[in-house]
């Protein structure tokens, strides 16, 4: 054999071992990224940390860089959920406080109109009747936010929740034309989904004139149900679109009774069914539209 064959035959020997040495080195950062990305997916699904690497190469900076991001992540979300609570437990302090002067203003305004029934003991009476309700509107919300409520999730026809309810809102404005076009199946707590549909159904009846038109649309795809509330009472400002679903925020055409809590409430039981909601200016009025993703298995939210 010559010089050259010998050489040759190095050389090709050196690159099958480069290959060898280069595809294990490969298959084992395939490994290593599946690993890391199953891990990841853990974290998502079940709050499962990555786990800290203690070698030295790239890859474990890589994993490290991953777990450090995680770990800032819950411990933003243990302050926000503690910032939260916290403030709940002043909303209910606050409302604690003043269930008890308010329950003796009633007894006293009610004393006063049995014996000397007016006006303004009537007005009086209304208007602790508003208060107390306010206050419990808030605490619903608050608990609401703070997972308070465990919601039973069960699969539904969601035409027929829509019909109980529209059933009830006939009787109560008699003048109204409302009707629900459209079926579907979907995940959710009747009890707590029926209340954020009633919220919006209200709020359309109360913003349409005594004859105005009411339309609930189900629409279902592969992926999600959506539920859009239609109503012909002319809409709200531009500005009050994204101001819609804040708690206290009355549009212009709002009704004296109205406290600016009940869409607000809506809002936090669809996030709780892992949906969203916006609000649109449509052709004749306002549109309301709820879209919820299917989501397999049961959850207590």
């Amino acid at each position: 054999m010559t010089g050259l064959e010998i050489a040759l035959t190095v050389i090709a020997s050196s690159l099958s071992v480069t290959v060898i040495v280069l595809s294990a080195v490969l298959f084992k950062r395939k490994k290593d990224t599946r690993k890391l990305s199953d891990s990841i997916a853990e974290y998502l699904e079940k709050g499962e940390l990555t786990k800290f690497s203690t070698k030295d190469n790239g890859f474990a900076i890589l994993q490290n860089s991953v777990c450090d991001l995680e770990n800032a992540l819950e411990l933003e979300r243990h302050n926000t959920e503690l910032e939260i609570r916290k403030n709940s437990d002043f909303i209910a302090d606050v409302s604690h406080q003043l269930k008890t002067p308010l329950a003796g203003l009633r007894l006293y305004v009610e004393m006063d109109n049995s014996r000397n029934p007016s006006e303004h003991t009537e007005r009086e009476l209304q208007l602790i009747g508003k208060t107390e309700d306010l206050i419990a509107k808030l605490l619903r919300l608050q608990k609401l936010k703070t997972d308070v409520f465990a919601m039973n999730f069960q699969t539904c026809e969601v035409s027929d929740l829509v019909n109980s309810i529209v059933y009830d809102f006939k009787s109560m404005y008699k003048c109204k034309a409302i009707t629900v076009k459209g079926n579907g199946k979907m995940r959710c707590d009747r009890e707590w989904l029926g209340e954020a549909l009633s919220n919006v159904i209200k709020n359309s009846c109360e913003h349409t004139d005594t004859d105005g038109e009411i339309e609930i649309i189900i629409e279902q795809t592969e992926k999600s149900t959506m539920l859009t509330v239609r109503d012909n009472g002319g809409g709200v400002g531009e500005g009050d679109l994204e101001k819609l679903f804040r708690r206290f925020h009355r549009t212009q055409n709002a009704k004296p009774q109205s406290a600016g809590i009940g869409l607000a409430i809506t809002k936090a039981i669809v996030e709780k069914h892992h949906g969203t909601i916006s609000a649109v200016n449509s052709a004749k009025g306002l549109d309301i539209i709820m879209c919820f993703p299917h989501i397999d298995g049961y959850q207590a939210i």
